[in-house]
């Protein structure tokens, strides 16, 4: 009898590993914006127990800490179907998604040179795509 190969699901797929960069990007960028606003709720840090009672109920440090679980168990899917030297640099996208989300969602300003930086990121990410082997 012959066996069929069953189609693992489209998580297996091309569109699976689109799917679980996006979702890297969007968990780990979230989590660096949650933490500078609750960093900017909770205030001067006077390490003690009331400032750790303080942080623990912050609304932002807990969806930080679910963004970055999240980020964690996406991280391992992804290491799973790609190289190490492609994934890493390609995990910087963060850094674009965090100085976008910056500019846009905090009001901060972004100098010229922080834009070229983005410019080089995206750059660098562009020329190691091109060279991975498929």
């Amino acid at each position: 009898m012959k066996t069929q190969t069953i189609n693992a699901g489209w998580l297996h797929e091309r569109l699976g590993t689109v799917v679980l960069w996006a979702l890297l990007i969007c968990t780990e960028s979230a989590g660096q914006l949650f933490t500078k606003v609750a960093g900017d709720q909770v205030g001067q840090m006077d390490f003690g127990w009331s400032w750790l009672a303080d942080v623990a109920h912050n609304p932002a440090i807990l969806a930080a800490i679910a963004c970055y679980i999240g980020a964690f168990f996406v991280w391992m899917l992804i290491l799973r179907r790609s190289s190490l030297s492609l994934a890493f640099p390609l995990s910087s996208l963060v850094f674009v998604v965090v100085l976008l989300g910056s500019w846009l969602g905090l009001g901060e300003h972004i100098s010229a040179l922080h834009w070229v930086g983005v410019a080089v990121i995206i750059g660098g990410i562009a020329l190691l795509a091109e060279g991975e082997e498929n």
